[in-house]
């Protein structure tokens, strides 16, 4: 069973209906997971996702494994060099989120804002999308799994310095998708998040422990182009 709260409210900042913020850094830690049921608002989310989706067909693609501190988008397949995992997804990367051409900025700030007081608050960190003295910086970005096969082999990361990963439902299970969620496994086991993360929600994992993202609508037909799929947001810090 995964532990799931609610979020006390869907502006502002993010705050959680009966744990403490320490409390339940430690739970995760301890865990592995936690889910925080109606972070944001599902309208709200929707438009988002399909400003980012316009904002990609407006410019072309930079090529897979592209790695420049610019806002740009790719289409990731393969195997991974870093991960060496199998994946296909759309990333939408916003490494100069104050700069976003296209209408689309103050939206994307509204979400990830929210996003990376919530991170800090969580971890103890002093993330910003500026580099710290270190040159750490968070780097919002937005995945798109399209229908038909988009999907992340299992892999996992060091724990520092995100300690705490998110990923925010940005797409109605349902409705924009079928089938496919994210998947962890934690002291052997495994279990998929099917039943616990739509459209608002907000899934807290322990940041070292293997994940995955299970193939959405396998048997659809595949198009990169469309805006059907799952999407999710999610705030790397390195």
């Amino acid at each position: 069973m995964i532990p799931t709260f609610d979020a006390r409210r869907i502006s502002g900042e993010i705050e959680v209906v009966g744990i403490d913020f320490p409390q339940l850094f430690d739970l995760v830690m301890r865990k592995g997971v936690a889910v925080v049921r109606r972070a944001f608002e599902p309208e709200s989310l929707a438009n988002l996702r399909g400003s980012v989706h316009a904002w990609g067909l407006d410019k072309d693609p930079m090529p897979a494994q592209t790695y420049v501190d610019e806002n740009f988008h790719s289409i990731e397949g393969g195997i991974s060099p870093r991960q060496k995992t199998v994946h296909c997804y759309h990333a939408y990367n916003f490494n100069r989120i104050r700069s976003v051409d296209g209408g689309v900025k103050e939206r994307l700030l509204g979400l990830f804002e929210r996003l990376s007081v919530f991170q800090n608050r969580l971890t103890g960190q002093n993330g910003a999308f500026e580099p710290d003295q270190a040159g750490r910086k968070q780097r919002p970005q937005i995945i798109h799994y399209p229908s038909g096969g988009g999907m992340f082999g299992r892999h996992g990361h060091p724990l520092e310095p995100q300690r705490i990963g998110l990923v925010l439902g940005l797409s109605q299970r349902g409705q924009d998708f079928m089938s496919g969620a994210t998947w962890f496994e934690v002291d052997g086991r495994r279990f998929g998040t099917e039943d616990r993360h739509d459209i608002g929600d907000l899934i807290l994992f322990r940041f070292d422990i293997p994940h995955w993202v299970t193939a959405i609508d396998q048997g659809e037909t595949f198009d990169p182009a469309s805006e059907r799929g799952r999407w999710t947001a999610v705030l790397p810090f390195y």
